[in-house]
């Protein structure tokens, strides 16, 4: 058995030193010169749990605010920002670190999958290296064929290297893991087991929302093949394991968090209808994966093989149907041939392994097998390194606009709200505490308004309808990007409507505006005629007309607004009972007002930010805090129940486990 162990644990080194060799250079790079990738976006959110947990309740630096879980998922997150404060390095460093590592693992987790599942060392292992250096889904796709590097292009290295999906490939790397130990729970019915499985599916959803349907998938398909028993039984014990799961998740996915990805995604991942074709197209897959599973069981194939031909199916037809009948079964469809390629290389493993053990069941024909494999897949080896050298090539950081934009608005103007462009919007905190009007995210924008306000800036042509929502929405200063600006993307169609605006700081292109406003303050004192009666129009804001001329009257009573953390701030002005205070501050209903311990009403305007009535005659100080909303004060103590219960019930049955060991041994005696 050790012997076996060993050559088990020699596989797994061997897959992970081959990742590990392919992308060495990521291990030691901070920044990359992919300064369009959007890796810039976590690295910021790395950057910000490192200066800021265990406060994390609200963000204030994206989208006028917003509640942190909606940020996105943040176990990745987390785990860099922990490495980069432990290791005293760069966030970019520890993301860096982590994902190459992550990459270097994604491989090893499906070898021990497949081996958890029934499938022989030799396959799972022949498959895990092909993993490592083969897309079967860019020979499907000619598109993605040729953005990728050819027939044996890197796409996961390039996915995660250029395109920054660094959550995505660690949900890939989770995933297989949750699928053994679910496999792993059912078969032994141990406490550790299940509890383990219910960690690992809730460490897949606390990671990327992509990853997280991939294992829905991937569960229902294990469930339909037959694996973990009677189907009942199966059923009814993984269901209580989700639930386990999403009770230890519950805090990052509450109802709401849920309900605003719904909303958003479909508007900012281009375009999704849910119409009769949409949903039809869906029940048909749906019954297609009933069929197939049926036709395979009908033919005796084993419950493994099943399985993997199972979740092939269930991952491949999301991204065939998009790429060949424009039918958009899901959002994003495009984002799971990830999942494809890892479904089809899982399924190879199940469905090779006794046939192959029989054709190289002798230790002379596996020697010739590893040599031939070595062999063939050496130039694969060799190409991967010197695409990986290239792309993962250091940047002079200090040298690119994103990096002194943020520090200049560091230095210059701390802590005001800006408005920035592309890949500066980007990576904008990854080096300062720049409040933006966007962010790096924009699923987590909880004001429809902002989203639209993003394309009126982006697309629109007249400076008035910019400068009017600009400082609507309290932005000091806005960037600009002419013709030669060194921002990657370059989204704005009309840079010449800041053009009118006093600059700031140029450096060729680049160029920052100062949004002239009466304060700077995000808290301003008004009447209630003042406030915006109507949903504006973005090309022609003139309902903003009453509201924009009360933030500029000098005869209402300055507010002066200072955070007193990430979730709490207090406003300080000379009112009157007919005052109310403007917060320039995203409005969510887990926000309360108090002025002398006394709660006050706060309500969103029509443009999505707060209102309080604070009931002032005089010198006044409104204090506001993020509690929360009563979904997220459950979802806590849900999560802390269910993680102390689970602990308890490990422990007490290793006890009475301990306990029988010591009386059979006695009665033996």
């Amino acid at each position: 058995m050790r012997a076996e162990q060993l050559k088990t644990a020699a596989a797994a080194l061997a897959l992970f030193g081959l990742n590990a060799l392919v992308t060495a250079r990521l291990f030691t790079v901070d920044y990359t010169q992919q300064m369009g990738s959007i890796e810039a976006s976590f690295i910021s959110l790395a950057r910000y749990i490192r200066d800021h947990y265990p406060d994390l309740s609200w963000f204030p630096l994206w989208y006028g605010g917003i509640p942190f879980r909606d940020a996105y998922p943040p176990l990745l997150h987390c785990i860099v920002a922990a490495v980069a404060g432990a290791a005293r390095i760069s966030p970019g460093l520890a993301y860096h670190a982590v994902t190459a590592t992550v990459y270097a693992l994604g491989p090893v987790t499906l070898f021990w999958a497949a081996l958890r599942l029934g499938s022989t060392r030799t396959a799972a292992f022949l498959a895990a290296w092909l993993y490592s250096l083969v897309s079967p889904v860019g020979w499907l796709l000619p598109g993605l064929r040729n953005a990728t590097g050819g027939w044996f292009g890197p796409r996961r290295l390039i996915t995660l290297v250029r395109y920054g999906e660094g959550p995505h490939l660690t949900s890939l790397l989770i995933l297989p893991l949750a699928i053994g130990l679910l496999h792993v729970a059912l078969e032994r019915r141990r406490p550790v087991y299940y509890v383990g499985a219910s960690l690992a599916m809730a460490a897949v959803v606390l990671t990327n929302w992509i990853g997280g349907l991939a294992l829905g998938l991937a569960v229902v398909c294990y469930l339909l093949a037959g694996l973990g028993g009677a189907p009942l039984s199966a059923c009814a014990r993984t269901a209580a394991l989700g639930g386990y799961a999403y009770a230890v998740a519950l805090p990052w996915v509450v109802p709401a968090t849920i309900q605003n990805i719904w909303r958003t995604a479909p508007l900012v991942s281009g375009p999704f209808r849910s119409d009769a074709v949409q949903r039809w197209s869906v029940a048909a897959s749906a019954a297609g994966l009933l069929g197939i599973a049926w036709v395979l069981k009908w033919w005796r194939i084993e419950p493994r093989v099943r399985f993997g031909v199972l979740f092939l199916y269930a991952t491949a037809v999301i991204t065939l149907a998009a790429a060949y009948l424009n039918v958009q079964l899901v959002v994003q469809p495009h984002r799971y041939q990830l999942e494809v390629d890892l479904a089809m290389w899982l399924a190879a493993a199940l469905a090779a392994g006794g046939s192959l053990s029989r054709v190289v069941g002798t230790p002379r024909r596996r020697a010739l097998l590893g040599c031939a494999l070595l062999a063939a897949t050496a130039p694969l080896v060799f190409a991967q390194r010197r695409m990986a050298h290239e792309i993962e090539q250091a940047a002079d950081i200090g040298r690119t606009v994103e990096y002194r934009v943020s520090r200049w608005f560091a230095k210059n103007l701390p802590g005001q709200r800006v408005f920035a462009p592309g890949t500066i919007t980007f990576w904008m905190d990854a080096f300062s505490e720049t409040p933006l009007l966007f962010g790096g995210v924009d699923q987590g924008s909880r004001n429809p308004m902002v989203m639209q306000v993003l394309g009126e800036l982006y697309f629109g042509a007249r400076g008035e309808a910019a400068v009017a929502w600009l400082k609507a929405f309290g932005c000091d200063a806005a960037v600009g990007g002419d013709p030669g600006s060194r921002e990657v993307y370059h989204p704005l169609s009309y840079p010449a409507k800041f053009h009118g605006l006093p600059e700031l700081w140029r450096e060729g292109g680049d160029v920052i505006y100062a949004v002239p406003r009466r304060s700077r303050s995000l808290a301003h004192a008004v009447r209630a005629a003042d406030l915006v009666a109507q949903t504006p129009s973005m090309s022609d804001p003139r309902a903003l007309g009453p509201y924009l001329a009360a933030l500029d009257d000098p005869s209402l009573p300055p507010a002066n607004f200072r955070w007193r953390g990430t979730g709490a701030a207090s406003i300080s002005a000379d009112l009157h009972p007919e005052h109310l205070l403007s917060i320039q501050v995203t409005w969510d209903e887990g926000w309360t007002a108090r002025v002398a311990g006394e709660p006050r009403r706060v309500w969103a305007d029509k443009i999505g930010q707060m209102v309080v009535e604070p009931r002032c005659n005089g010198p006044c100080t409104v204090n506001l805090r993020y509690e929360g909303t009563a979904q997220d004060v459950a979802a806590r103590w849900v999560t802390r129940v269910a993680l102390g219960s689970g602990v308890v019930w490990v422990l007490l049955a290793a006890v009475r486990r301990r306990r029988g060991a010591a009386q059979a041994s006695h009665f033996v005696t």
